[in-house]
């Protein structure tokens, strides 16, 4: 697996590449302009997973990750940024991104998007996805304010334990509000729920 972090901050390079470390067997390149990504990108099949700032040299408007993802289709691409408004992420995803990170977000919550990208799954934050999310043909009254919270959560690849701690829940709460969701939405397991909320986000 060849990650390359495209960020101009030496700084979050090295703290992203100690975290992505955590996956395992990863080869890790960094790139701080756009000149820089387009060498790497030459040889996009050298690339698995671009993870892109959206403001450094080079790369500053959403029409540039349309490029970027446009010129190597092979490579798995990942906006990274603080710009986390519903527009901007909502552009970047428009424009081809995978996937956008807050640079807010925990360690986990970035492993966890890391892991669901290269699952192939785009990753959406939660807090995103409820304003994306539309409710379901016959559900939207049967499936409970509780229970879209849970697959808001889920959506962003998060464990049961990891969303009661969230939501202030027990883990068997959790998993009785998960079994239920289950059954409203006619699936049989997490990456189904997560497929139909990003189906359901029309973007």
């Amino acid at each position: 697996m060849h990650i390359l972090i495209a960020d101009d901050h030496t700084l979050f390079r090295d703290g992203l590449r100690l975290l992505l470390q955590k996956l395992g067997d990863v080869v890790i390149s960094e790139a701080k302009n756009s000149l820089e990504i387009k060498a790497f990108l030459s040889n996009s099949d050298a690339i698995d997973l671009l993870l892109l700032d959206l403001d450094m040299p080079g790369i500053n408007h959403t029409e540039h990750v349309r490029h970027v993802c446009e010129h190597a289709p092979s490579v798995a691409v990942v906006v990274i940024s603080a710009n986390d408004t519903n527009h901007t992420i909502g552009a970047c995803l428009k424009a081809g991104a995978l996937g956008f990170i807050s640079k807010a977000s925990t360690n986990d919550i970035i492993l966890n998007a890391v892991r669901i990208i290269l699952a192939g799954e785009r990753y959406i934050p939660s807090n995103t996805l409820e304003n994306l999310i539309k409710p379901l043909p016959n559900t939207s009254t049967s499936i409970s304010p509780r229970q879209q919270e849970i697959w808001s959560q889920l959506a962003e690849g998060k464990s049961n334990k990891e969303i009661a701690r969230t939501l202030g829940l027990s883990e068997s709460t959790v998993k009785q509000h998960v079994s239920g969701l289950f059954r409203k939405l006619g699936i049989k397991s997490r990456a189904q729920a997560i497929q139909k909320a990003h189906h359901k986000k029309n973007i």
